[in-house]
């Protein structure tokens, strides 16, 4: 317990101010987020969770959404999801609102000591000043050491893969390398780095992130 508390006293003086005047000249975010995961009943899940996006390019929250989903275990190894995002993005001096409707089939595979968790969600975004706009995402989760009893931070890798449909192009990638601080039945903390190279026109453009990430079960 000692060593996970200096880890995340390290995180917090890494975000510390001198910190962000660092990471600001590369182009880079901090990102948090929260979850509360409901279980209704054994096979029944629902997510309430919010992200928020600090961009030190721009010095101020520039993107945030909130999630409701629900979970439905089909087998051991599939669950399919029904969820609602609402979006905010500050662009052009002001923050500009919209929904996304997502439909997830979430596919888990289970080792001696390790848990992959493969999602593909169909996504729907309407915006109140553009397009509609279609995607198919690949959200892809690889847990270490899941059986260890140390008490060490447990590390974890992740990629994220949004495709736009409706311009038939890979819009943004993601590689997460990260650590479990903490993770018990109701309560976890995360860190992580992540890795993000996306094009909002045809240019791509990297941004190095460091995130924290709280997950709470009831």
């Amino acid at each position: 317990m000692i060593k996970i508390i200096g880890l995340i006293i390290i995180m917090f003086a890494f975000c510390s101010s001198d910190g962000v005047a660092q990471l600001a000249s590369n182009g880079s975010y901090l990102w948090n987020s929260t979850s509360i995961t409901y279980s209704v009943n054994d096979k029944t899940d629902l997510v309430i969770s919010n992200k928020d996006h600090y961009s030190n390019q721009n010095d101020r929250l520039d993107y945030f959404h909130f999630d409701l989903i629900a979970y439905h275990k089909i087998s051991e190894k599939l669950s399919l999801g029904l969820g609602l995002r609402q979006t905010e993005s500050f662009k052009f001096n002001s923050w500009n609102p919209g929904q996304t409707y997502m439909l997830y089939g979430v596919y888990f595979w289970h080792s001696d000591n390790m848990i992959v968790k493969v999602a593909n969600r169909l996504v729907s975004k309407t915006y109140k000043a553009s397009d509609t706009q279609y995607g198919l995402d690949n959200i892809t989760n690889i847990d270490f050491f899941v059986r260890s009893t140390n008490k060490l931070p447990k590390p974890y890798l992740m990629s994220e893969l949004f495709t736009n449909i409706n311009f038939q192009k890979v819009q943004t990638m993601r590689l997460y390398g990260g650590f479990h601080l903490f993770r018990n039945e109701h309560f976890g903390i995360d860190i992580y780095y992540c890795y993000q190279k996306t094009r909002p026109t045809w240019e791509w453009k990297v941004y190095n992130v460091f995130g924290i990430n709280t997950k709470v079960r009831i």
